[in-house]
């Protein structure tokens, strides 16, 4: 996972983690000014094939 504040402009990495019951969530840290955030995900499945997407103004911060 990664994740822009900027327009898609920079991209940072978001590592996934897991609760007890081995549910993934992401822990994100958002920039103090309020903004839209971009949200990008890549997977690869055990055959190789691969799919990527974009979420754009995923969702809006706020103060």
């Amino acid at each position: 996972m990664r994740v822009s504040y900027d327009g898609g402009r920079t991209w940072k990495t978001v590592a996934a983690h897991r609760d007890h019951a081995g549910k993934r969530y992401l822990t994100l840290t958002h920039p103090k000014k309020p903004g839209t955030v971009f949200v990008r995900a890549s997977l690869t499945d055990t055959d190789g094939n691969t799919s990527a997407e974009t979420i754009r103004t995923a969702y809006r911060t706020v103060r």
